[in-house]
């Protein structure tokens, strides 16, 4: 071949060599693109309790995610019906792991339909099988101490937005209504320190705005219902506060008085 516009042989192979490396790093680049488009949208997929991750989520990765388009397109029925446990995962799943799960089930904000709590929280409970299971764990009551022990109250004012500070003291508020249950499953000795601990509690959350007085009634009825293992209401005259710590609702606003000053201070 000749004349200046020929290219010799090697040069050709140059440019079919250049051209499949070009293809090849194309093709690397769109695979890179795909996996982490893939990546992302998994993420946000995939359920956590808060945002920014400032908590660690341990319990069952639910299979669809609360505000993604496929749950906005199920009717609540068919919502209630995917965030049950599968028979296998609640035969191996261990408690602590059990217990995240219930804790942040998405419907315990059902809780605050009624003004009756106690009773919401009742209906809660029916409609998850998770409850059901985690109820019958003898390992229980402790965990749900570990948990609650190892919240701190002020790790709250580490959280940048109001949404995840509410959520942190609705956390409290959760384990709370879940030791009206767990108090009359536990041990005298587990009573005792469920009650300390739970005043204790409620002694820190008082020198913290974010938390409120949501949680009073719950709170209280947990810590009633610690003390009757111990028999410190004996020499009460009043008549509303044995049915205060049967159903939940307050008809005296001294019962629940009462309740604090029998409790032990921190």
């Amino acid at each position: 071949m000749s004349g200046k516009n020929c290219l010799s042989l090697r040069q050709i192979d140059n440019l079919k060599s250049n051209n499949i490396m070009k293809n090849n790093n194309l093709k690397h680049k769109a695979l890179l693109f795909l996996l982490l488009v893939v990546a992302g949208v998994a993420k946000a997929q995939t359920f956590q309790p808060y945002k920014s991750g400032i908590i660690t989520y341990h319990g069952y990765p639910f299979p669809i995610v609360p505000g993604t388009d496929e749950w906005k397109n199920i009717s609540h029925t068919q919502r209630v019906a995917s965030l049950q446990l599968p028979a296998d995962t609640l035969q191996s799943i261990s408690t602590a792991r059990l217990l995240e799960t219930c804790l942040y089930y998405p419907f315990n904000i059902d809780i605050f339909a009624l003004d009756d709590q106690i009773y919401s929280f009742t209906k809660v409970k029916e409609q998850f099988n998770g409850y059901a299971e985690l109820y019958q764990r003898t390992d229980f009551v402790q965990e749900l101490m570990n948990l609650y022990a190892s919240r701190n109250i002020s790790f709250v004012n580490q959280m940048e937005t109001d949404r995840e500070k509410g959520h942190y003291a609705f956390d409290y508020h959760i384990m709370e209504f879940m030791f009206t249950d767990a108090a009359a499953m536990a041990s005298d000795s587990q009573a005792s320190q469920m009650e300390a601990m739970l005043m204790e509690k409620k002694e820190q959350k008082t020198q913290n705005s974010v938390y409120g007085s949501t949680n009073r009634i719950a709170i209280a009825l947990a810590i009633g219902r610690c003390l009757q293992h111990t028999n410190v209401f004996s020499d009460y005259q009043g008549s509303t506060l044995q049915p205060f710590l049967q159903s939940g609702k307050p008809t005296n606003a001294s019962d629940v008085d009462y309740i604090y000053s029998k409790a032990t201070k921190p």
